[in-house]
């Protein structure tokens, strides 16, 4: 297939990534590309939590960290902190993990092992790890010496301000931006779009096109008809209600996202520096907009008279190709899945550099390309999947409907069921991850400081473990500490 030009159908934080990561590339250096962007729809802009997947991202594209940063309200993240999901004063901490926590964490593996087969008492995850002392210090994960390996991290950011940033990166280099509204599309006898008809009735001509419309899918949806694969019986969360406050109404900077479990779903708030984000994400069956309002509201001690507050509606789910004849569907236009553990834009990016690295291999066609795109993505959401999931199963909170609905869902994925119920009776959790690594959008750690976390278990179990002694334990928590006081020193401001 000649691809001479490129469409991007749709503005906003996929929409604007695609465009600076295809500018970014010599591979694209003789393609038209066109990005258009609706006058009359507008985009879904909060404050936004990531990954450390992001880091790269934006620094292929050549942007220095502080500067981009800056220009997007940005703060640095070191994981996320869960509230609330066992019940009140429940809390655990899930995160990021570097190279330099390979040892205490074994440790914390070892003894999550052991009280799960009843041989242990309970323990935070978090002291094992370096990020749960920078979060715990408050202190940004960037070190002030040479460390002896890179200390993983992710932002908070304002989502309209970074999609403005990359904007400005891509029409300064060659990407045309057009302000219009396209009122509908047009197929060749193959099927594939071979154009977008614009208000004024004249054509937007394409050999490729980028579908980043968000949840309408324009292209992948309603012109190619691919079908959709809910997810709504296994994540029932289907709104969101946004606000932010003043950051100077907290008395404790964070550099972590705040998840808190609240009646009919949960609250996130993430710390930008100029405002904290908050919201609420729900089941409308459980919950009104007014209610979720209110609920949210009390939370945060405001009047929710005198606020203006942001409702959306999440389609959760994906399609079942993202990539259909001449069209690739990116972000919200592809596949949702509620916001707990911030894999949007992770998603996002990982689907434009898959699509990048397999545009530039010559031996394979376009069809074979298309199938493994189609084939690893649709594995890495199912993998992100079960893991949010997971979040609900293995809850003990049992005090609302909701939740006494949610945590009884039986999980579509027999290898998410496996996986519960081989840590809950005590086997070896370890060769299974092994053995589903490929499927597995989260890895070891991430599955202990949940599992772990959440203290999900079968209480009745007595299953011989070698132990450690609590010297040990205490000497690798001090270790992790120590580390993290050495090297780090400034303050999240």
């Amino acid at each position: 297939m000649k691809i001479n030009r490129i469409v991007i159908l749709g503005g906003g934080t996929s929409g604007w990534m695609t465009a600076a990561a295809f500018a970014s590339k010599a591979l694209f250096k003789d393609i038209k590309i066109t990005l258009i962007e609706s006058k009359s729809i507008g985009t879904i802009g909060v404050g936004e939590g990531s990954t450390p997947y992001l880091k790269t991202f934006m620094k292929n594209l050549g942007f220095e960290e502080s500067q981009w940063m800056q220009a997007c309200d940005a703060t640095y993240k070191t994981g996320i902190s869960f509230d609330n999901w066992n019940g009140p004063m429940s809390s655990y901490f899930h995160p990021f993990y570097s190279a330099l926590d390979v040892k205490p964490a074994e440790v914390f593996f070892n003894f999550a092992n052991a009280r799960r087969r009843g041989m242990s008492a309970h323990i935070k995850g978090d002291r094992f790890f370096i990020a749960g002392h920078l979060a715990n210090h408050s202190l940004i994960p960037k070190p002030e010496k040479q460390l002896p390996a890179e200390q993983e991290y992710g932002y908070h950011f304002d989502a309209l301000k970074l999609a403005k940033l990359l904007k400005e990166y891509a029409c300064k280099n060659k990407v045309k931006h057009i302000t219009d509204d396209v009122k509908d599309a047009n197929q060749d006898k193959e099927g594939n779009i071979s154009s977008l008809v614009l208000s004024d009735g004249s054509y937007l001509e394409g050999d490729l096109f980028i579908d980043s419309s968000g949840f309408n899918s324009f292209l992948i949806n309603k012109k190619l008809k691919v079908p959709f694969i809910s997810f709504a019986d296994e994540l029932i969360n289907d709104s969101a209600v946004a606000v932010s406050t003043h950051k100077s109404d907290y008395s404790k900077v964070t550099n972590f996202t705040r998840s808190k479990a609240l009646k009919s779903g949960w609250m996130w708030q993430i710390p930008l520096t100029s405002r904290m984000w908050n919201g609420y994400v729900y089941s409308s069956k459980y919950l009104s907009k007014k209610e979720a309002e209110k609920e949210l509201s009390d939370e945060l001690n405001i009047n929710s008279n005198e606020i203006k507050f942001r409702h959306f509606k999440m389609n959760v789910g994906m399609y079942k190709a993202s990539w259909r004849k001449n069209v690739l569907a990116v972000g919200l236009s592809h596949s949702f899945i509620e916001p707990l553990e911030a894999t949007a834009l992770m998603i996002t990016q990982w689907t434009i550099e898959k699509f990048i690295k397999l545009m530039q291999e010559q031996n394979k066609s376009y069809e074979n390309k298309q199938t493994e795109l189609n084939d690893e993505l649709t594995r890495l959401i199912l993998g992100v999947k079960d893991y949010i999931q997971a979040h609900y199963l293995t809850s003990k909170r049992n005090d609302t409907a909701y939740w006494q609905n949610i945590t009884s869902i039986e999980p579509c994925s027999h290898r998410l069921s496996n996986l519960l119920t081989t840590w809950k009776m005590g086997d070896d959790i370890d060769y299974f991850l092994h053995q589903n690594e490929k499927e597995m959008a989260y890895f070891r750690p991430s599955w202990y400081a949940l599992l772990a976390g959440m203290d999900y278990r079968d209480d009745t179990l007595k299953i011989p473990h070698d132990k450690l002694t609590d010297d040990f334990i205490h000497q690798a928590q001090s270790f992790s500490e120590e580390m993290t006081l050495k090297y780090f020193n400034t303050p999240q401001v």
